[in-house]
């Protein structure tokens, strides 16, 4: 394997989002003796799920628990495999990039997975009196997903250079920020286009807030750019968003969906990996009263939406025996 990352800072600036670490001089990541959690940025739904299911296992469990905030889930992956987290949020489509050591990663790299906890449908967003019509008409307009770092500004790349839009900015002007600032410049007209973010088919506030004030329309991808881009990355699934799930629509809208995944390092023993699987799936009640973001929490998907090409802890899957649930197909770390 070639050598990894070695600190985050070397991973930030290699995707243009240095600017968000820590100017204190304290190391973003000390050890102390707790297992350092890594969510997302702040006021995301993975940092709210992270939160929610560190303090649950710090209440039922001996394991002390530290949550970081970072760049997103492929920042994440990075940390994960330098060493710099044990325990944090990623998402389908970064496993597949991991492991196989697509770039911003510099070789391959290898996780366990705990348990799956959130679906996220991502159609793309434009003001309801947009010109902007159809995917194509994307080119030359700004477009944002968060932070470079994001699991989401990884899919959207893969989707949009699918449909023939290059993510190096030659097609598409790329527009970084934390969630509620891109979010807050979409309204204001100053970000053409936005990732969409309904977790498990229930719009996140922002979106609430925005369509509020200004109407928004979704954008559909064709199924051969869902295609095309699942074949890159088999870690993108397809649904439908409906207007049960958001008022806004007027039909179904078709969507490309990926999975929130707990991913715990390699060194992460099956002890720990038990005991935090099972603090949260066995208070998943008092994991869903943090917020909407943990309502798809449950023992069933926690097993049903782990992929099946990537190992899991020992932990966890002797976790899922124990409670009937483990699929065979899925395979077990050594």
């Amino acid at each position: 394997m070639m050598k990894l990352l070695t600190n985050r800072r070397m991973f930030l600036k290699g995707t243009a989002a240095a600017g968000i670490v820590a100017a204190s001089g304290v190391p973003a990541f000390a050890r102390d003796g707790a297992l350092r959690w890594g969510s997302s940025s702040l006021g995301s739904s993975g940092y709210v799920i992270l939160e929610a299911m560190a303090n649950v296992t710090n209440k039922h469990t001996n394991l002390h628990n530290a949550v970081q905030a970072t760049a997103g889930t492929t920042e994440n992956f990075a940390l994960l495999g330098s060493g710099e987290l044990d325990i944090a949020h990623t998402t389908s489509i970064d496993w597949v990039a991991a492991f196989r050591g697509d770039k911003p990663y510099p070789g391959k790299i290898e996780a366990n997975q705990l348990l799956s906890y959130v679906k996220w449908l991502c159609p793309p967003l434009v003001h309801k009196d947009s010109d902007i019509q159809t995917i194509a008409d994307l080119k030359g307009r700004k477009y944002s997903a968060s932070k470079p770092g994001s699991g989401a500004a990884a899919l959207s790349r893969i989707l949009l250079e699918s449909a023939g839009l290059g993510s190096d900015g030659r097609d598409v002007d790329w527009v970084y920020g934390g969630w509620k600032e891109v979010y807050n410049n979409f309204q204001l007209g100053q970000v053409d286009c936005i990732f969409g973010i309904f977790t498990n088919g229930a719009p996140i506030g922002l979106i609430t807030q925005v369509n509020t004030a200004v109407p928004l329309r979704a954008l559909e991808y064709s199924q051969d750019v869902l295609d095309a881009a699942i074949a890159k990355n088999p870690g993108i699934l397809v649904a439908d968003l409906t207007p049960e799930d958001w008022s806004a629509l007027e039909k179904p809208v078709r969507s490309p969906v990926f999975t929130g995944i707990l991913g715990a390092a390699t060194s992460v023993s099956a002890e720990d990996g038990y005991e935090i699987v099972k603090s949260v799936l066995d208070n998943v009640e008092e994991v869903k009263s943090f917020g909407k973001p943990l309502a798809g929490v449950g023992l069933e998907a926690a097993v049903n939406n782990l992929l099946v090409a990537y190992p899991v802890n020992a932990g966890a899957a002797q976790y899922y025996k124990e409670k009937g649930v483990w699929r065979d197909e899925l395979k077990i770390a050594s």
